[in-house]
C-alpha cells in the first residue's frame, strides 16, 4: 500500500526530502485502513503518527501542511482533479489527506490491474 500511496504522492514532487514524507503517507495508509479515522483527525491519525514517528502530533499537522502547499504549487490542476471539486484554497491537511486516500480507494484500488496513476 506505501508504494501506491508513494506513486500517488511523486506528480506533487512530493519524496523523501520532506520531514513530512513519511508522516502524510503514514497517515493516508491509516485512513486506507479505516477511514472512519477522518471524524477524530487529531487523535486517530496525527496522535498515531506523532507516536509512531517519535514527535508531537503538531509537528505531524504542521509537516502534513508542508506537504500539501508543495503539492498546491506544484501541480494545483491534480490536486483539483483528484479531489473532484473545485478547490479555491489549499486543502487542510485532514482534507489532503482525504482526497489522497478516497482518489486512491476511487481510482486504485477498485481496478486491481490499473498500475498507471492519474
Amino acid at each position: 500500500m506505501d508504494t501506491i500511496i508513494r506513486e500517488t504522492l511523486r506528480p506533487f514532487g512530493i519524496t523523501r526530502n520532506y520531514r513530512g514524507y513519511p508522516q502524510t503517507v503514514r497517515a493516508i495508509a491509516l485512513v486506507l485502513e479505516d477511514e472512519s479515522r477522518l471524524l477524530n483527525v487529531t487523535e486517530e491519525i496525527y496522535e498515531v503518527v506523532a507516536l509512531q514517528t517519535r514527535c508531537h502530533p503538531s509537528n505531524v499537522e504542521r509537516n502534513i501542511r508542508t506537504v500539501v502547499l508543495c503539492a498546491w504549487h506544484t501541480n494545483r490542476p491534480l490536486l483539483v482533479k483528484m479531489a473532484g471539486f473545485t478547490l479555491t484554497a489549499p486543502p487542510r491537511a485532514s482534507q489532503f489527506i482525504d482526497i489522497i486516500a478516497s482518489y486512491i480507494q476511487r481510482e486504485v484500488l477498485s481496478d486491481p490491474n490499473r498500475r498507471v496513476l492519474i
